[in-house]
């Protein structure tokens, strides 16, 4: 199971490398986040500004990878509002299951120099497994480091 991780891991590292040179922003999602009846955790999050969010996360021996579409609905130079869909799998140990589910996002961010704050609402319904558990709703705050220069 560490060797998923690790895989996992440095797939998404990977990816950092290759787009942290445009308006990428990397950092944490999860600061102080809240899950109803589904995982919750923090999560090593990547988000290209409005265009794409890639977040793995992890929560005691359990662990998820969610990827999603962004689109901006206001964009401006230092704050935006963006909404998006997508998907995600994860692991977890206490049911020793995989599962899957979908994923939709809301959220709004600030950019204070080369740092981004924000705050977003994913309500996810589960697609198969988690014993039973067919809906959550996940509020995060995130934190992230933004690499290249922000255009309008």
């Amino acid at each position: 199971m560490k060797r998923h991780r690790y895989i996992i891991a440095a797939l998404l590292l990977l990816t950092l490398l290759g787009e942290a040179t445009a308006q990428t922003g990397i950092g944490a999602r999860g600061i102080f986040g809240m899950s109803g009846n589904s995982y919750g955790g923090a999560e090593l999050s990547i988000q290209k500004i409005g265009r794409y969010e890639l977040d793995l996360g992890w929560a005691n021996d359990s662990w998820k990878f969610t990827g999603l579409k962004l689109m901006n609905f206001i964009p401006g130079r230092n704050v935006g509002l963006y909404g998006g869909a997508g998907a995600g799998i994860g692991y977890s140990r206490f049911y020793d299951e995989f599962f899957g589910n979908f994923a939709l996002d809301l959220g709004a961010y600030v950019l204070i120099g080369p740092f981004q704050l924000g705050l977003d609402w994913r309500p996810e319904w589960n697609l198969f497994h988690y014993s039973g558990r067919d809906l959550a709703f996940n509020l995060a705050l995130s934190g992230r480091i933004v690499f290249g220069r922000r255009k309008l």
